[in-house]
């Protein structure tokens, strides 16, 4: 395990509350983030969660993220929502996006909020959990700083664009997906980059446009898409959408918050909310919802699988096991949260 420690949910939550509220985050926006950052954790998404933190609160010290943004929601059209995030952190921005959003499709049965002026927001898959206690089906689309050129390029220019999708669920945990356009999460290449280790091959092209398995170099370079040229047209979708319709930046005007630079991201998202009754009744969406899924896990399974799992369930399981035993955080980023507790005068042991 070496330096690595193994932290409860309430510890880390406690302590990203404090340390968030001594840069001048309101206590409920600390938290909406903290939690954010740890559903991520809890699913298996280390590259989304609390490694995250250090460089949220950086920017913010930076002056680069506003702490108390003012967010504004404006009707374009009864159904559609224009949000300016007014550079406030992205879970901040997106759960008041879509909270407004879904509020608007009790109205008229669906809603799309198109945002810009946000941020990173961890997770897309987050907020379709939110939206499914609404009983909605949950669309989340973002853009992000250059990672993937386009197909037979090698110039970064889209983000690594994921898509979520959620669908409720009578009585039980809604299905959720969450997949990035390109063919890994680029945290998993600032995770190994930190580490000091390799890649796969396939993941990524260095500057030069050839393969590596250096993780330094992939980051100096792209990410490929997944699924090649399918995996390209996705993320000029995404791209697009989040970026080019909503007015936020897209391109190479999506800031990296990992560099040098402290300007502002723009980072721009989608949502779109539709009722789960939006068709047929609720019980019969229910019905057919769950003889769908049923179907689905009842199909005859290949040699060696055991189950066939729903998008999202093995992500639940493994959460309800770290509840239990805690988040277990590499050395390196025990150390980045050491000297935060030392700047502000906080503690990183549990009750």
């Amino acid at each position: 395990m070496g330096n690595n420690r193994v932290f409860s949910i309430d510890t880390l939550r406690r302590f990203i509350v404090q340390a968030f509220a001594a840069a001048g985050i309101p206590a409920a926006d600390g938290k909406l983030v903290a939690d954010n950052l740890i559903h991520a954790d809890l699913w298996g998404i280390g590259t989304h969660g609390v490694s995250r933190f250090p460089v949220y609160l950086k920017r913010i010290q930076a002056g680069a993220v506003n702490p108390r943004p003012e967010i504004r929601i404006d009707n374009s059209w009864p159904a559609v929502l224009s949000v300016d995030g007014n550079n406030g952190l992205g879970a901040v921005v997106t759960v008041k996006a879509l909270d407004a959003a879904m509020a608007t499709a009790e109205k008229f049965g669906l809603c799309a909020a198109g945002i810009k002026g946000s941020n990173h927001f961890g997770a897309a898959g987050y907020y379709c959990d939110r939206g499914a206690e609404a009983n909605c089906i949950t669309i989340v689309l973002t853009d992000a700083p250059p990672a993937i050129p386009p197909w037979g390029g090698k110039e970064a220019y889209f983000g690594t664009n994921p898509i979520a999708v959620g669908f409720p669920r009578k009585g039980k945990p809604p299905v959720v997906l969450d997949l990035a356009t390109s063919i890994v999460a680029r945290g998993k290449i600032i995770e190994a980059a930190g580490r000091g280790k390799n890649i796969p091959v396939g993941w990524a092209l260095n500057k030069d446009g050839s393969p590596t398995i250096n993780a330094q170099e992939a980051l100096a370079g792209t990410l490929l898409p997944m699924a090649g040229p399918k995996g390209y047209a996705l993320a000029l979708a995404v791209e697009h959408l989040a970026g080019v319709l909503t007015g936020a930046a897209f391109g190479r005007d999506v800031a990296w918050q990992y560099g040098d630079k402290h300007s502002p991201a723009n980072v721009g998202h989608i949502i779109i909310v539709l009722k789960a009754d939006a068709f047929i009744s609720r019980e019969d969406y229910d019905e057919r919802n769950e003889r769908f899924f049923r179907e689905i896990k009842a199909c005859e399974k290949a040699a060696g699988t055991s189950e066939i799992y729903l998008p999202g369930e093995r992500e639940r399981i493994l959460a309800q096991s770290l509840i239990k035993r805690g988040i277990e955080v590499p050395g390196g980023l025990v150390e980045e949260f050491e000297t935060i507790a030392r700047e502000y005068g906080l503690s990183l042991a549990g009750e």
